[in-house]
């Protein structure tokens, strides 16, 4: 039967033996560049159809006032080819998968083959920390991974060493590892797959800022630790604070690492049985040997606090206060909001009332918030990002839904101009499924 012609032609990139073998093609292929002073003429190397390259020599320039293409990089010639290619086999798969199947199977199988590929990279992305980042969209401090060796020296356990401190944890002290933790103690491995909000939603509680990363729960509880980043690329020196959701937004700093924070959970959120309390003591004292026996030195409190606090330019309604760029000579930088932090709370406080129609309460509000706003996209305008940060973070601290969209149109400006947009995707998923649940954890979400 006599083979038809590639509908490609001179076109075609294909080196598929199969392909070749069914279709003509002609010996040579030759591509011609008009130029505005001239023409230059380049011969490519014809193939055969086995797909082995045949002798073939580069034409030379036309014009000779030109320079010599004679020694054109291959690596040009190879890009070239291999877009021609990579159209060619696209156009022929669909070509041969629509004469075999159509409508609703054919989509099945695009679908399928997407999904391998997704699967494939996350796969390839759990082999390493770099998870963490891509998921997340942060990088863990050292004090991070040295706390985890900690955990797992623990309690041994030959059969799965990696969740043996986590659970020990949980059973003796309520205590839940989770977020970063949980990658490394292997829980993502072969997890169903999630939307990216999903994962930057996993153990978000309802007022966790963009800045905060929950490492901490006491399980059952809205009671969380985490690390408190003011910029999304900070791994070193990271603050810990924590959040009690059930009674309120306001967050406390309670340790400069993951070590301190954990005394400070025993010490303050752990409540002791008889049982429990040997445990409770002896753990305590594992601690500061843990970091004599590995010579670590880790980061305080005290020293953390202080320097931060210099770079502080306004509280905020969640009391751990906003970090920007600010120059105190020039003022620039952050300028205060038109209303005070009082007067910004007695706006709110109609949205909290029963006895006044929501529809209405809402709609006053808004118009009583609208100069607020303004004002601070103004600010943005002028360069003085923090202004409109902080009444974003307000407006978001307050807890009402109904705020969501003011919050957002001021995050969005603020985060993209202080080059922090790993807190923009963060607050969008958050905002976009909000949630008062104590377990928030993405395993629960994926059932």
């Amino acid at each position: 039967m006599p083979k038809e012609d590639c509908k490609y032609w001179d076109k075609c990139y294909q080196r598929n033996p199969v392909h070749l073998s069914k279709y003509n093609h002609p010996e040579k292929q030759e591509e011609k560049e008009d130029g505005a002073e001239g023409k230059n003429v380049l011969k490519r190397s014809a193939f055969s159809a086995s797909g082995e390259k045949e002798e073939g020599k580069h034409s030379e320039q036309v014009d000779k006032d030109k320079p010599n293409t004679s020694t054109l990089s291959t690596d040009i010639v190879n890009k070239e080819m291999a877009k021609g290619n990579y159209e060619a086999e696209t156009a022929e798969l669909h070509k041969e998968a629509m004469s075999n199947i159509t409508g609703k199977n054919y989509m099945e199988i695009l679908e399928k083959r997407i999904r391998l590929s997704v699967q494939k990279e996350y796969d390839n992305l759990c082999e390493s920390n770099e998870f963490i980042r891509h998921k997340f969209l942060v990088e863990m401090p050292p004090d991070f991974y040295e706390f985890w060796k900690f955990v797992v020296s623990l309690k041994t356990d030959p059969v799965n060493p990696k969740v043996a401190g986590l659970q020990h944890l949980d059973n003796v002290f309520q205590l839940q590892l989770v977020g970063p933790f949980e990658f490394l103690a292997g829980k993502f491995h072969g997890a169903q797959l999630g939307e990216p909000g999903d994962y930057l939603r996993h153990w978000r509680f309802y007022y966790d800022p963009p800045e905060f990363q929950t490492i901490f729960v006491r399980r059952g509880t809205g009671i969380h630790y985490g690390y408190w980043r003011d910029v999304p690329q900070d791994k070193e020196n990271l603050l810990i604070a924590r959040n009690d959701s059930a009674k309120g937004c306001e967050f406390q700093f309670v340790a400069g690492n993951a070590f301190d924070a954990f005394l400070y959970y025993l010490e303050h959120d752990f409540v002791a049985t008889p049982f429990s309390s040997g445990q409770l003591a002896g753990t305590k004292k594992a601690v500061p040997k843990y970091l004599s026996d590995n010579s670590l030195e880790t980061a305080q409190l005290d020293q953390l606090l202080r320097e931060r606090n210099k770079r502080v330019v306004a509280k905020t309604f969640h009391r751990a206060g906003i970090v920007v760029p600010f120059d105190r000579k020039t003022q620039l930088g952050y300028r205060p909001l038109t209303v005070s932090d009082s007067e910004l709370k007695k706006m709110l406080a109609v949205l909290e009332r029963k006895d006044v129609d929501n529809g209405a309460a809402k709609q006053a509000v808004l118009e009583k918030l609208q100069p607020v706003a303004n004002a601070a996209n103004i600010a943005v305008d002028e360069m003085d990002f923090g202004s409109a940060l902080e009444l974003g973070i307000d407006m978001f601290c307050s807890g009402h839904k109904e705020l969501h969209m003011l919050a957002s149109s001021l995050l969005v400006p603020a985060y993209s101009m202080l080059s922090r947009p790993q807190f923009i995707a963060i607050a969008k998923a958050h905002m976009e499924q909000r949630s008062r649940e104590v377990n928030l954890s993405i395993f629960e979400v994926l059932k």
